[in-house]
């Protein structure tokens, strides 16, 4: 039928993450900043977390822009403000998933369009905010292709942006490989 044994989940897991433990929070309906920050801090200094993923923004902010007069701008500054110094509070690492603008023109990012610094959706603090903003593509020759070009946007340590690596969809596996993975 298909269905992995847990015999095979278990390798699976111990071959994407070796004997790291993952913990997970579903945000999903948590709108309140100050429970995200809360979580992020307790799974930090109590579960000894270094890498927190925040997916996504635009849920968070969603959540808190129900009244009449929130400016979503103003809301996402004053987010990623605090992110911002809880990361440096907390010496982590947080990887913050944000939504793209649709690009001008007729063609979108699901047909090839790129992928620009200044398409993410709400606030120029997102990068202004960030050391690093990386960014996700389609083959622009041709978007029905399997292939993903990891775009590096910003760097705030050297400078040097532009396209980092190409990634091949397995869709047996539902993963994103490293098409040459003896590049580097």
């Amino acid at each position: 039928d298909g269905a992995a044994e847990e015999v095979e989940i278990v390798e699976a897991y111990d071959s994407l993450l070796g004997k790291h433990p993952v913990y997970l929070f579903d945000h999903f309906g948590s709108t309140a900043v100050d429970t995200i920050v809360n979580r992020i801090q307790y799974m930090v200094k109590g579960m000894g977390c270094k890498y927190i993923f925040l997916d996504h923004v635009s849920i968070l902010v969603s959540g808190m822009t129900n009244d009449k007069g929130v400016d979503e701008r103003r809301l996402i500054d004053s987010i990623m403000t605090t992110l911002r110094k809880l990361v440096q509070e907390l010496d982590i690492c947080l990887f913050l998933v944000s939504h793209l603008k649709r690009p001008d023109g007729p063609k979108g990012h699901e047909n090839g369009a790129k992928v620009q610094l200044s398409q993410l959706r709400g606030s120029h603090a997102l990068a202004q905010l960030a050391d690093f903003c990386v960014g996700l593509q389609v083959n622009e020759e041709d978007p029905s292709d399997d292939s993903r070009q990891i775009v590096l946007l910003k760097n705030r340590f050297t400078g040097e942006v532009g396209q980092a690596d190409t990634l091949k969809y397995d869709r047996s596996t539902g993963r994103l490989l490293e098409s040459d993975p003896n590049r580097f």
